[in-house]
């Protein structure tokens, strides 16, 4: 009872010792993978969800082209969709939606000159041009009263230069374009057939068009996350479970016999013990056992003698 008394508090600590190892375990195991499963969705968010928008300025000028008066100077621009140094290419595959923006002063030339065209050719590394479309723009039409009474609400901002006198026109270009698997698009050529146009600042604007797991990924992204870093978490937990009983080594388990087994060793068993007894009876007690069953025949007058045992037995004889 001492003893116990004594060995309790060693015991106690033990045990205590024992929980807040294991605790610290459990704690760095979920933590290792945790930070596992988030990695791996970065990862994986990282390389399949490419960039939603490009955005380049256009540096227009002029140059003689073929027009049906003979040569004519249009607007022109080449712009490097790749910089150099980069792998920056559109993603192959990808759907996009291309923009033109351009920032028009609404001057008479303008307004002289009505519709415009606008030709966007967009050419491999090897100067190849891959894809190619025409749209047309024009200024907003305004009445001489709407740009009476505009003028007069916004003099005091166009007297201090906080506003102008301009449009900005956006033209979609391209409504699907999809990058080829083979050859992908290096430079985007605009070019303006008007010679007589008046441009502020051009912008090319390429969006990508989401759709499929991508468009979830990118409209909805903490509810995305929390889906893939939990089904990385179940995964990465399921492999690290079946890695540990892999190098874990099993406890050797007791052997059990079948029933025929245990029979067979029962009636073994039975058979020693009767060889046992029969070797352990001494011939001379079982011949003066033999002499007391005959003096007792002779006795009792019986006919016949009684039957006698072989072996010896422990209950009593019973005389007649």
């Amino acid at each position: 009872m001492i003893l116990s008394l004594l060995r309790l508090p060693l015991t106690v600590l033990n045990s205590a010792r024992q929980l807040v190892s294991q605790t610290f375990f459990v704690a760095v195991l979920f933590s290792v993978i945790t930070w596992t499963s988030i990695l791996l969705y970065g990862v994986f968010y990282w390389n399949y969800i490419p960039k939603s928008s490009h955005v380049f300025p256009v540096h227009l000028h002029f140059e003689s082209r073929a027009c049906p008066a003979g040569f004519c100077d249009f607007l022109m621009a080449n712009v490097t969709i790749v910089r150099p140094g980069q792998d920056d290419y559109l993603a192959r595959g990808q759907r996009y939606k291309i923009y033109l923006d351009l920032e028009m002063p609404e001057s008479e030339a303008n307004q002289r000159i009505g519709m415009f065209t606008v030709v966007l050719d967009m050419i491999s590394e090897d100067g190849e041009v891959l894809k190619s479309t025409h749209r047309s723009g024009v200024l907003r039409y305004k009445s001489m009263l709407v740009k009476l009474f505009s003028t007069l609400a916004y003099i005091p901002m166009l007297l201090f230069g906080s506003a102008e006198e301009k449009q900005t026109v956006s033209l979609q270009l391209f409504e699907k374009y999809v990058e080829d698997y083979s050859k992908p698009a290096t430079q985007a050529g605009l070019v303006i057939r008007n010679s007589h146009i008046e441009v502020y600042t051009a912008t090319l604007k390429i969006y990508a068009d989401f759709t499929g797991l991508r468009y979830l990924l990118y409209n909805w992204p903490l509810l995305s996350a929390v889906v893939g870093i939990s089904t990385n978490f179940f995964f990465v937990s399921l492999v690290a479970l079946l890695s540990w009983n892999h190098l874990t080594p099993a406890k050797p388990k007791p052997r059990r016999r079948s029933s025929d087994a245990r029979k067979k060793g029962a009636e073994k068993a039975k058979v020693d013990e009767n060889v046992d007894e029969t070797e352990g009876t001494d011939m001379p007690s079982l011949l003066a056992k033999l002499e007391l069953e005959w003096k007792d025949y002779d006795l009792g007058g019986s006919e016949y003698p009684p039957p006698f045992e072989c072996f010896p037995s422990e209950t009593p004889l019973i005389r007649p």
